[in-house]
């Protein structure tokens, strides 16, 4: 059976789904992360390596009969990013079409259906990333948590901990969030806390964990946590305003898909998202993984390949 591949490759963990030539789906295999500037050109050839492997394996699909391998990765923004990772898979030896896109991107698809319209992603990281009916790329935000990733997981996260240190120095309205992180990182006192923020293995993930702790502390009164919930709302709307404003027809509603925990589980930033983007676009809650666009970008590829 000829086959194709969609990966969808981030920086905690990497999908992989295999299809055959219709686009239905035959195997799936879950790893870990795939940004190439995270762990490295030679541990991303292995790490995909892995999921072929495992993918032909599970179907005893040969892959001589791989057509294609279409891959969604962070990190795969700038065109340089794309060369050095299809040179690197060109060392995997598979006789097969290999697409490289932004992780970004293969939301879209997945989000919308097709090349069009506008993503907003907000996780442990942010973007906002947009095509246009002109096929132009405009894209605000996602430059990496040390000078953008606004309205994220790491963002809100980050906020709390600054404001409940302030607070407890007086230099800030008081505030409940402070017991309550120390309590989620199971820190027992002052001393434990502070090592815990500023050891250099305390990850982006753990940071961004916890965004539904401020949600919920938000919810239950507490002014502080309200604005930090309410500023990264406004934050990411702005990306999507951003975007709008530079790509897309003045007064065309665009439809904007949503993907990630912040944007789809938070409910006060789904509430400010809705309130500052009225009129000016229609939020889409996505319902597929974006594994699924990588896919169909390479169905989309093959399809035109054979006509």
């Amino acid at each position: 059976m000829e086959w194709i591949i969609g990966i969808d490759g981030g920086g905690t963990k990497t999908i992989g789904i295999a299809a055959d030539c219709s686009g239905t789906i035959v195997a799936r295999t879950e790893q870990g992360p795939a940004n190439y500037h995270i762990i490295g050109i030679n541990d991303f050839k292995t790490r995909i390596a892995c999921i072929v492997n495992e993918l032909a394996e599970s179907c005893n699909l040969s892959k001589r009969d791989l057509k294609v391998v279409s891959l969604g990765l962070a990190g795969a923004d700038r065109e340089q990013d794309r060369k050095v990772i299809v040179t690197a898979l060109g060392d995997l030896d598979l006789n097969c079409h290999y697409l490289v896109v932004s992780d970004a991107r293969a939301a879209l698809m997945a989000g919308l259906g097709k090349d069009e319209g506008i993503v907003l992603i907000a996780g442990t990281g942010s973007i906002a990333y947009g095509i246009n009916k002109s096929g132009e790329v405009i894209r605000a935000g996602g430059w990496g948590h040390v000078v953008s990733d606004e309205g994220s997981g790491y963002d809100i996260g980050r906020q709390a901990l600054i404001r409940s240190i302030k607070g407890a120095e007086g230099r800030d309205r008081e505030t409940t969030l402070l017991p309550h992180i120390m309590a989620h990182f199971g820190c027992q006192n002052w001393n434990e806390f502070i090592g815990f923020i500023n050891n250099r293995t305390t990850t982006k993930g753990e940071i961004a964990s916890l965004a539904p702790l401020i949600a919920q502390t938000a919810m239950a009164g507490d002014s502080v946590a309200a604005e930090i919930v309410r500023d990264a709302g406004d934050e990411l709307a702005s990306l999507v305003e951003s975007v709008i404003s530079r790509g897309f027809p003045l007064g065309e509603t665009v439809r904007v898909c949503l993907y990630g925990s912040i944007v789809n589980n938070i409910e006060l930033i789904r509430r400010r998202l809705e309130i500052a983007l009225a009129g000016k676009a229609e939020l889409v809650g996505c319902q597929q993984e974006a594994v699924i666009g990588a896919m169909l970008i390479g169905l989309e590829w093959l399809t035109e390949k054979e006509r």
